[in-house]
């Protein structure tokens, strides 16, 4: 079962999520937490695939290249998200439910971008 992300949607599901929050954003700093969390979380995702990849190559019986990558892309994954996420709330104060929430909806963007293939028997 091969999936692959299509980038094409995910980029714009992510476009479309930050042009909807610019309704209920009051200032231009918080566009640009939005758009910090927005990119946070797309290298967080481009991360975890990466991760899920190299995991499942090692479940198969494959070697994984640069196996000693994956502790600090695990960290650098947690780091980003809270990282952003913290300074949001640095910004936006108590609004911070709105980046927050485009976070949680950049998973079901990542969902829906993924090509999935048919299985052939």
């Amino acid at each position: 079962m091969a999936e692959k992300i299509n980038l094409t949607k995910y980029f714009l599901f992510c476009l479309i999520l930050v042009v909807l929050s610019c309704f209920v954003l009051q200032s231009i700093s918080e566009m640009y937490i939005v758009i910090l969390v927005v990119i946070a979380t797309s290298v967080n995702h481009w991360i975890l695939v990466h991760i899920i990849r190299q995991l499942s190559q090692q479940a198969a019986g494959g070697l994984i290249k640069n196996k000693k990558w994956l502790p600090f892309l695990i960290i650098v994954k947690l780091f980003l998200v809270v990282g952003a996420l913290t300074f949001g709330v640095q910004i936006m104060g108590k609004r911070i439910l709105i980046p927050l929430l485009i976070y949680v909806l950049q998973i079901v963007v990542l969902y829906l971008s993924f090509e999935k293939k048919p299985i052939v028997e």
